[in-house]
């Protein structure tokens, strides 16, 4: 382990006026910065994993207007000065995890110093009639990961698997109706039963393969998809619901907000300590499983 969180920052959207991918992440990066023992010159790569942004345009890449609004590195000129790599990463709610295995491999080659993770979805909640709800939670995050000390903290493994069998499950895209666009949801009305499934599947293969067993767990960090799957994940997984992080809204999908809203919540509360093993388990569309470990 090589690899860890110095810092995080969150955002959550309440007003009811409307806003921005760009505010929302700019509320959750700043604070983030402030509180990393890197400045802004140490970040060497910036990602970016918001699927859905303003106007649902896609390029150029949005990481470079982040980079540009968050003044990192962007006015360098001269070439022996620092720079950062900024660039997009979509994969669904998968996004986050996905980045975080990015980051990490970068840093543990020694290409980077440390890396920032963003992330600021945006819904026209003027759904069409065709569509469902997105149920999405405006929320903007950031976290910082840098070099670990000389401790055993940071990311383990990474594992990502995809059920293609799956993937009608759930499905969103662009409708062109009455001269707009409007961002349509499809999903299965047992999505959540079958988020569980691939977890069960994926989780399995995890675990084996690492030699693990759910004992060797301190905390278990799952998406924050709603307390209902949180609630049928303790019940799969035959955990003490006190040892799940549920920071989920009723009703509400954190969607790429969930990972580092969940470990904020357990840094900011002190609830982990140190040589704590945590569990942190990703499942979104495709239908998607990621899974790593953290130890703080």
């Amino acid at each position: 382990m090589s690899v860890k969180i110095s810092a995080i920052g969150r955002f959550e959207y309440n007003s009811g006026s409307s806003t921005s991918s760009l505010e929302l992440i700019r509320k959750a990066a700043r604070p983030c910065i402030e509180r990393s023992e890197y400045s802004k010159e140490d970040i060497g790569v910036l990602i970016n994993v918001s699927v859905y942004r303003d106007n649902y345009f896609c390029e150029p890449a949005f990481a470079s207007f982040v980079q540009n609004d968050l003044g990192i590195n962007h006015d360098k000129e001269d070439s022996s000065e620092p720079k950062t790599l900024s660039f997009d990463l979509l994969n669904g709610a998968m996004g986050f995890l996905n980045a975080c295995q990015v980051v990490d491999a970068m840093i543990d080659s020694g290409r980077v110093k440390a890396g920032l993770i963003v992330s600021g979805d945006v819904i026209d909640y003027e759904m069409n009639e065709r569509s469902e709800d997105s149920r999405f939670q405006l929320s903007g995050a950031a976290m910082i990961l840098g070099r670990n000390g000389t401790d055993d903290s940071g990311f383990g493994m990474f594992y990502f698997r995809t059920f293609a069998e799956l993937q009608d499950a759930y499905e969103s895209y662009i409708s062109f109706n009455n001269k707009r666009l409007t961002m349509m949801f499809r999903r299965s009305p047992d999505i959540e039963r079958i988020y569980l499934d691939a977890v069960s599947r994926g989780l399995k293969e995890f675990l084996a393969k690492e030699k693990l067993n759910m004992d060797d767990f301190d905390w278990i960090i799952p998406q924050q998809i709603s307390q209902g799957f949180i609630s049928g994940l303790c019940e799969l997984l035959a955990v003490d619901s006190s040892k799940v992080v549920n920071v989920a809204k009723k009703d509400s999908d954190l969607f790429n907000a969930s990972l580092p809203c969940a470990l904020a919540h357990l840094f900011d509360n002190d609830l982990a300590k140190k040589g704590d093993n945590a569990l942190i388990i990703g499942v979104a569309s495709g239908i998607q499983v990621g899974c790593t470990t953290y130890r703080f």
